[in-house]
């Protein structure tokens, strides 16, 4: 192992979780020294791209990358999916908002380009991260699971709520559709910056290999934790896609 890692700061949501902290991951393979990269910053729960409009956010998710910018030689914005998946229903559900998934999408995508062009992104090198396939499936555990989220800190329980959430909240393959198509804009947002993308769906999809697969792409059950959540697994496989990601999105392996 390289005994001197490269530094790689990452700042995402709860989903990026499973970058931190690298030291653990080295121990429970058995190694004696570090991985090739030592990843520091944090994910931040309920963080949202929705958040990064101009305004104040009580998160100060806008100030934390700014500040990472300025010191940071490797930078990854993990961010979108808790959009994807909670703030969507949430606008449906609770705000009545009449929004279709594909315009939904451009609306995030928007909101990301003018939050970047809005900072100073040289001569740090910042890769975009793209959201990954969903864990909510099947359909009633998703209608579950968002209808508990969604409705925190609301007058009416969750389940009070499932009749309310149930009508907006797609299938996965739908799910799966609107996170690939933010995916495809986010990769075409990084090459107009000049910044790095990279997502890990290929390899956190079920088998048969996606370019080959008549069906939809969907995340393996190997990935799906037993919880009542919406993370990928925390499990050694899972750990190695994410390292393995971010040491190719900078060409360090």
């Amino acid at each position: 192992m390289n005994e001197d890692p490269q530094m790689v700061s990452v700042l995402g949501d709860s989903h990026s979780t499973l970058f931190f902290p690298t030291h653990f991951y080295a121990g429970r393979l058995g190694y004696r020294d570090s991985l090739p990269v030592r990843v520091t910053g944090r994910s931040i729960r309920a963080a949202s791209l929705a958040g990064f409009r101009p305004g104040s956010s009580k998160l100060n998710v806008k100030e934390e990358i700014s500040a990472a910018l300025a010191e940071a030689q490797k930078l990854v914005l993990a961010f979108g999916q808790v959009d994807l998946e909670l703030g969507y229903y949430y606008r449906l559900a609770i705000k009545q908002e009449e929004i279709e998934p594909t315009r939904y999408v451009e609306w995030l995508l928007a909101i990301y380009r003018d939050f970047l062009n809005g900072l100073e992104l040289a001569p740090c090198d910042v890769a975009l991260k793209g959201v990954n396939l969903t864990a909510l499936s099947p359909r009633g555990f998703a209608i579950r699971y968002v209808s508990r989220i969604v409705t925190e800190g609301k007058d009416m329980t969750w389940k009070e709520a499932v009749p309310v959430v149930r009508p907006h909240v797609l299938s996965e393959d739908e799910q799966n559709a609107m996170h690939l198509a933010f995916n495809a804009g986010l990769a075409q947002l990084a090459g107009e910056l000049g910044l790095r993308y990279f997502d890990l769906n290929e390899e956190l999809a079920a088998s048969p290999h996606p370019v080959l697969a008549a069906e939809p792409i969907k995340l393996a059950d190997q990935f799906k934790t037993g919880a009542f959540d919406h993370h990928v697994a925390d499990t050694v496989v899972a750990r190695r896609v994410h390292y393995e990601g971010l040491l190719k999105a900078f060409d360090l392996l």
